[in-house]
């Protein structure tokens, strides 16, 4: 079957047009395949389906980011989003949901990579989204607008490592400690809203630079926990005792430059 047919294949498996598709998980064989070259690959009225599903279904998980492999498409293309919320206590019914083009960076997100948000209720919720806020800006999150790449090679810039949990779509319900260069190049093709491509040149910083690397990855075949800090694999529901990284590496036994980081330190020089 060639990459057109199981493209087809997949969209179709869809009750109807605008359901999520089916996320893949690890064990499946396009999550351990090196991705075929997207350019030229697919009709771009394919192409453009394609990523209006993978957007809907990135969504719909929720994540920051998905690729063509965790859909079970060995193709070099990824969808990216981050809609964390510019400005605290905005509520659901306030935001503004994006189709393929649009930021939609005030809308709200959950992904495994990162933390959720939600409307400020109560004192506690109040000093649990001052909590978030601090973390978020410890890692440099920043939203990051809907994009769709192809054939995208990402370079590893400087020294500094940012260590962070990380969690994977495909790997449904685990976490790990993952290092990741804290700044990035990446080129690539980037779809543009009508079907257009254009080659990008870029460099990013933080978060995003985390879920660039992260998505890449797929394309070669690798999880995220292939990356991990040996012993730091947790089932999600831990996660929150061990948001100091002082303390996964306490309870978990952790060592190695992780554990020579100093108290509320997460890069490492």
């Amino acid at each position: 079957m060639d990459i057109t047919e199981l493209t087809r294949k997949i969209l179709d498996r869809r009750a109807k047009d605008g359901d999520p598709l089916r996320i893949v998980q690890a064990g499946h064989p396009a999550l351990r395949r090196t991705s075929l070259s997207a350019r030229g690959r697919l009709a771009p009225e394919l192409l453009l389906e394609l990523v209006d599903a993978m957007t809907v279904t990135m969504r719909d998980a929720p994540g920051v980011g998905l690729a063509a492999p965790q859909v079970g498409l060995p193709l070099s293309l990824y969808v990216i989003e981050d809609r964390v919320r510019a400005a605290a206590g905005v509520g659901p019914e306030e935001e503004q949901h994006g189709e393929h083009g649009e930021s939609g960076d005030d809308a709200p997100d959950q992904p495994h990579e990162s933390h959720g948000r939600r409307a400020v209720d109560d004192t506690d919720e109040l000093d649990d989204l001052e909590e978030r806020d601090a973390e978020d800006d410890l890692l440099e999150r920043r939203p990051v607008p809907l994009r769709a790449l192809l054939d995208p090679q990402v370079t590893l810039l400087g020294a500094e490592r940012v260590y962070a949990w990380e969690g994977c779509l495909s790997v449904d319900g685990w976490q790990s400690i993952v290092p990741r260069s804290r700044r990035v190049r990446v080129q690539a093709l980037e779809l543009m809203p009508g079907g257009e491509l254009r080659e990008i040149d870029e460099e990013h910083v933080g978060w995003p630079a985390r879920i660039l690397q992260h998505e890449t990855d797929h394309l070669a075949g690798t999880l995220c926990h292939d990356l991990m800090v040996p012993r730091s694999y947790i089932e999600s529901g831990y996660a929150p005792y061990y948001a100091d990284l002082g303390e996964a590496v306490r309870r978990l036994g952790l060592s190695g430059e992780i554990a020579e980081l100093g108290e509320g330190e997460v890069i490492a020089r």
